[in-house]
Formats: C-alpha cells, structure tokens, sequence
C-alpha cells in the first residue's frame, strides 16, 4: 500500500541543512511531483534554538536530542548533516537499525566507517544515499553508480576540494604566493578560518576514498591512501613549469582500479594546460573517470557552496521518498558492498609518473654531474635540464642555482630513494622539490 506522506527528519541545520529547508520552502511542489508522494519535515535536530515559524504551515518538532528522530516511529527518511566522525557514524548506523533510510553529506564519515555503515544498511534493509559527500551539486555519485554501472572504472581523477583549488587557481595565474592566496579565498568565502583539512588534502582523500569504493564495489581503506598537501609548493615551480613546460599545478585526487587491487593517492601534481581540468578554476570541482565500455567521461560543477551541496541532498531525499512511498525502498542495496571482498592496496612506491625535481644548489663545477649520477643509478631516466637563476622570477639572487630535473616516466620509490641521498650531498642548499606530473592519459 503506498504512503501518502513520507516524514523527514533533519539533524544539523547548518548552512547546508538551512539550504535543504530554503529548497522544501520553493520548490515543494516540484519536489513531490517527482517524488510521487507528500514530503514532510517533521523534525530539526540542532544544538541551536531554530525558530519554528521559519518553516512553513508544517512546522516540525525541534529539538536537540538525535535519538528521538532515530526512535521515532512515524519517520521514514534521516538527513544527516552535523559532519565529522562522531556523533555521526553512531547516528547514522541507529537510524539504518531503527529502519530509517539516511541521505547524509558526510564524506569524512563514509570514508572512514564504508564498510560498517553499508553492511549495516544492507542487514537493516534500508538505504544510504550520500550524493552531496563527494563534488557537492555535481552528480558524480548516481553518474558513477547508475550511469555508468555497465563498466568496469579502470581510473579516477578528481579536482575535488573547492579551496584548494581556489588556491592553486591564484596561483596559476596571477602567480602569487600560497599564503597570499590562501588569504584571498578566506576572505572570499571559499576556504575555512581554520582550512587545515583541506590544504593538507585530507578533505580529497576522504573524496576519493568513497569514488573508488563506489567504483570498486569494495571499500578502499583512507589508511592505504598516500596524501599530500600544497601548503610547501613554491610559486617559483609553479611559473617556472608554466612557462617553460605549459604545465599548471593541480591537488588531484587519483585512483588506478583493477577487480581486486587499487593504487589511491593526494598530491599536487603538474598537468598539461591544454588538459580539460586545467581550465577548472577557483571553487569548481571536477572528476573524470575512464570505463572499459564507455571510455573517459568528465563530470564538472561547483564543488562547494550552500544551495549546490542542499541540492544534491534534496535530490537523495526525493529518491528515497519515491522508493519508501512505494515500499521498495532497502529491497535492492544502493551500493554494492561485500564484506568479505578484499581490495588489495597496491603501495605507493610501485606507482610509476614522471617527476619534476628542483635543486637548489651551490654554484660550482660538477653538481650536475654528482645529482644525474645519482638519479642514474636508480634507474631514472632524465627527460630535460634546466640551471636558472633566481632572478629570472624574483629580485633576491642569494638564493642560489635552480636546478631543474624533468624525468621520464619512473618508480615512486626510485625517485624517493634517490632524493634521500641527493638531500644528504653538501652541495643543496636546500632540500629538493619534489612534484610528479600526470598526463591524465
């Protein structure tokens, strides 16, 4: 028999959750037309006071205490959207136990819970939809999951935090530094007082964790995910590789999928400009993923702000409606996990890129010859050489010779291998930059 009403319960009302309700407020109508069914909010879990005449004729219940929309009874579909790890995971993983289905945006908690939450899912019979964790109005997760379940995703990568790219963007073409750019997107909205998380790349890892769990029908372990941030890269290397390789610096995030191993990274990389993704700029987001049948297919949108994240929830509470208005909704398991399915996490030093490699050296006769010596015994092999000056981008000359090393395609852990013994010769001046270049081939 199909309900009439579906009853939604939101908790966290932040600027998201306040994104979800200004949505419900216009678009209604809409909403349960697609839906095929009436949509209520019957309750706001925050810490704060909301005033209750904000929401409409149907106002819902407010309070502070997640448990009473978990354990009630009448409710069909949980939006969680408080963030973190915990109180969380045991929300969510209450609710899917008390029947609830969930549409959460908390791609820290999938990323680090996978497992636990869809096995429980799946046990409980109801459903997680998490369209807003990953990309925010960009539909990647349904494209990936739906659109192209025919394939095999062999590869994944992704532009996918919108303050970092911020960063990078100023970086590229106005070629200021990384804390005056930093500067720039506090001020302009576009990255945290505190944006830690995201310039260490911690947010990307936790993206590309749930894309290549969603693409594996595995659960990659954010453990196994090498991660790297921008906040060490020199404006230098960034205008030098620009105007002497037409290659810009993206923080991507990358996964090399088989049927049962992945390779899973975060780091700043070198890509061409004439690339696609080096036309993403500022808070956008991008993701491109290659299947075996489809072949490359590029997703591309804002990766952050209010009403593009409210969006993708509100799309996940209208599917879930749909379904639990009908009774189908936890028949079929929305992602395809299995427990028992082992990933195998290929190391990172057997990942194989070209390298970009900065030496800051003393001037004097043979420092060239000890460094290629090196890189030649561990089987690197050198594509160009390049001595500059300081001054050709900056006034202070003191600093010493800029020596530039662009390798052919070699072993993460050659080149890693190598540096550790470059970095002990008393010719550097400084330690070794070090930033690898993808083809995105």
């Amino acid at each position: 028999m199909k309900k009439e009403i579906v009853n939604i319960g939101l908790i966290g009302c932040g600027t998201v959750g306040m994104g979800v309700v200004k949505i419900l407020q216009k678009n209604i109508g809409i909403l349960e037309e697609k839906a095929g069914t009436r949509l209520r909010l019957t309750w706001i879990c925050d810490k704060r006071k909301i005033p209750v005449q904000k929401y409409g004729v149907h106002a819902p219940q407010l309070t502070d205490d997640w448990r009473q929309l978990a354990h009630d009874p009448e409710l069909d579909i949980v939006i969680e959207l408080i963030g973190g790890y915990e109180p969380a995971r045991t929300i969510v993983l209450e609710s899917l136990k008390a029947g609830k289905h969930v549409a959460t945006a908390n791609k820290a908690m999938l990323a680090k819970y996978w497992g636990e939450v869809f096995t429980t899912a799946q046990k409980s019979h109801a459903l997680v939809y998490f369209e807003a964790s990953v990309g925010g109005g960009i539909p990647v997760i349904q494209g990936i999951n739906e659109g192209l379940a025919g394939n095999h995703i062999e590869k994944i990568y992704g532009i996918l935090n919108g303050t970092t790219n911020y960063v990078l963007t100023r970086m590229n073409t106005a070629g200021i530094g990384f804390s005056a750019a930093l500067k720039e997107a506090q001020q302009a909205g576009f990255a945290e007082a505190d944006p830690t998380f995201d310039i260490q790349g911690v947010d990307a890892a936790h993206k590309i964790v749930i894309l290549a769990s969603l693409a594996s029908n595995g659960w990659v372990h954010l453990d196994d995910v090498y991660c790297e941030g921008i906040e060490d890269l020199d404006v230098w290397d960034v205008r030098f590789a620009q105007e002497r390789f037409g290659l810009c610096v993206k923080l991507l995030g990358i996964s090399r999928l088989s049927k049962k191993r992945h390779c899973t990274r975060v780091h700043p990389v070198f890509i061409p400009c004439a690339h696609p993704f080096a036309a993403v700029n500022h808070e956008y987001n991008a993701v491109f993923a290659h299947g075996d049948a489809a072949g490359d297919v590029m997703f591309y949108g804002k990766g952050a702000g209010q009403m593009s994240a409210a969006s993708a929830v509100v799309s996940d509470m209208v599917y879930l409606a749909r379904q639990a208005a009908n009774g189908t909704a936890g028949q079929i398991p929305c992602v395809s996990y299995h427990e028992h399915q082992k990933l195998e996490a290929i190391p990172f030093h057997e990942s194989k890129c070209r390298h970009y490699l900065r030496f800051t050296t003393v001037d004097k006769p043979g420092v060239l010859a000890k460094i290629s010596g090196i890189l030649s015994e561990a089987k690197i092999s050198i594509a160009s050489v390049s001595q500059e000056d300081p001054s050709l981008f900056e006034d202070d000359a003191k600093q010493g010779v800029r020596l530039v090393i662009v390798t052919h395609e070699a072993l993460e852990g050659a080149v890693q291998s190598a540096l550790k013994t470059i970095n002990q010769l008393p010719v550097l001046k400084k330690k070794a930059v070090h930033i690898r270049i993808e083809e995105l081939k």
